[in-house]
């Protein structure tokens, strides 16, 4: 993550942080949010358009990721199907992913301030790569972190209820 950082968001959640710290934190939070919207808002024509809308807003901020799927028919052709359940359920698509990344933030914390269990999406960050790809960037409470790189346009969501 670039700008939305696991790191900031466990800094603004730990017990004992006085008032001005947590000033501090909270600023630099939405400096950070700030810029990220910048440079997300111009990503409206290299999107569908229910994904930009979706994503300006909430995304799937404190939904459970229920279930992660890689499709792979090639080197070239994986696709990648993430699940994730509020009141409603989704499957948010990626094809044609041309990287894949998993990695848990909080694997080796003896005393994580999130249960390493759940993996409730917290935030997530669409950016460019280059004139024709995408990073697609989320973490979860858990301290679990993905990352993938998809062609432009080559995303969709479907609700299931």
């Amino acid at each position: 993550m670039k700008y939305l950082l696991y790191e900031l968001h466990l800094a603004q959640n730990m017990d004992g942080t006085n008032d001005e710290e947590l000033d501090k934190l909270d600023n630099q939070w939405m400096e950070k949010a700030k810029k990220y919207k910048e440079v997300f808002s111009t990503l409206s024509d290299r999107l569908p358009q229910d994904i930009f809308n979706r994503f300006n807003s909430w995304g799937f901020h404190d939904y459970r990721l229920v279930k992660m799927e890689i499709e792979h028919k090639s080197l070239l052709h994986s696709n990648i199907h993430f699940t994730v359940s509020s009141d409603d359920v989704w499957i948010l698509s990626f094809n044609n992913v041309s990287f894949f990344q998993f990695q848990h933030l909080n694997y080796d914390n003896d005393k994580p301030i999130y249960n390493r269990e759940i993996d409730d999406w917290l935030y997530e960050e669409i950016l460019p790569i280059n004139e024709s790809k995408l990073s697609f960037e989320f973490i979860l409470s858990s301290g679990g972190n993905v990352l993938l790189h998809f062609p432009d346009k080559s995303v969709s969501m479907q609700k299931l209820k």
